[in-house]
């Protein structure tokens, strides 16, 4: 289940002294963990080869589905599959003989996926360090998207119950970026779960979503009208049909127009307060479970302020003049 570099070393060099036709491999295993001790130097006792099945992860998600999926996670599969992993995983020891991971999720889930141990180094990190070693290897990623960034900045705050201010101190951003990230955190799961990579979604572009969604109480709807009446489109067509959307421009489908359903979304400030649905003859609302009991009861008090004076209502079955 685990075995340390010195270990692996020794097993490599007696398997090696054996070996057959697979000396080969061998060989290229062992230059590689002997390089890998080198490089370590005097911190070399901190790598271990550890089974995948003893690692879990208990820090905020930086990560969304497509990052461990399509061309490029299968290029990652096919380099550690042919040359062996070569930068480590970064955990700390948990208990029970288990490990938690700060940094290298994408390496320990291609291992995961190759059947094979995962090369890792195991530092002594209190909760503050392993947010500190997370938020450093996003920093280093191209490929990080701002809605990753944003919940992952949303749940950290979240986490360490702290000021909006002191978050953005401790990561060393300004903040009225770390304010922009926690706007973009409330971006509708209902829309993001639409769009087939929410990476491609930049985030100038989320910005502008989340305006039209605070100043167009019709924009959601719009926007997930059009996206579902898409077929099969690829991740920028995708994004572009969301901005069309969402700015009431002309949408461009692949698809005839769909029929608008019998429901509404309905959202305040990028977060959905229930949903409107027609049955049969009569219209339903279901509040959404974020809604607190006191808020629902404040809108249904307002209800009756909302309906025009009872003279201006025809009776039913007065004549009409």
């Amino acid at each position: 289940m685990s075995e340390s570099l010195k270990e692996r070393i020794q097993r490599l060099e007696q398997s090696l002294a054996h070996a057959d036709q697979r000396g080969e491999n061998l060989e290229q295993e062992l230059t590689q963990a002997k390089a890998l001790a080198v490089q370590a130097g005097s911190d070399a006792d901190e790598f271990l080869f550890l089974s995948p099945d003893l690692i879990t992860d208990s820090l905020p998600r930086d990560r969304m589905r497509p990052a461990f999926e399509g061309a490029e996670f299968d290029a990652l599969l096919e380099d550690i599959r042919a040359n062996g992993q070569n930068d480590p995983v970064t955990l700390r020891r948990a208990e029970e003989g288990r490990f938690e991971i700060a940094a290298g999720r994408r390496r320990l889930e291609a291992c995961r996926a190759l059947g094979r141990s995962v090369l890792a180094r195991v530092r002594p990190l209190d909760d503050a360090a392993m947010l500190r070693i997370q938020f450093s290897e996003n920093e280093r990623r191209e490929d990080i998207s701002a809605l990753e960034r944003a919940r992952w900045f949303a749940e950290v705050k979240g986490r360490l119950n702290i000021q909006a201010k002191d978050v953005a101190a401790q990561f060393g951003l300004d903040p009225s970026t770390l304010s922009l990230y926690l706007r973009l955190a409330r971006f509708p799961s209902e829309i993001m779960e639409r769009l087939r990579d929410p990476r491609r979604l930049a985030v100038l572009r989320a910005r502008r979503v989340m305006e039209a969604l605070d100043a167009d109480p019709l924009a959601f709807q719009r926007i997930v009208d059009a996206l579902d009446a898409q077929k099969d489109p690829d991740p920028d067509e995708q994004v572009d049909t969301l901005m069309r959307a969402a700015e009431g421009r002309e949408v461009k489908r692949n698809a005839a127009r769909a029929t608008p359903p019998d429901r509404r979304h309905i959202v305040h400030d990028g977060q959905r307060i229930g949903t409107l649905t027609r049955n049969g003859g009569q219209w339903m609302f279901r509040f959404a479970t974020s809604i607190s009991e006191d808020i629902i009861h404040a809108i249904a008090d307002r209800l009756p302020e909302l309906m025009p004076p009872a003279q201006a209502r025809p009776r039913k079955g007065a004549a009409k003049e």
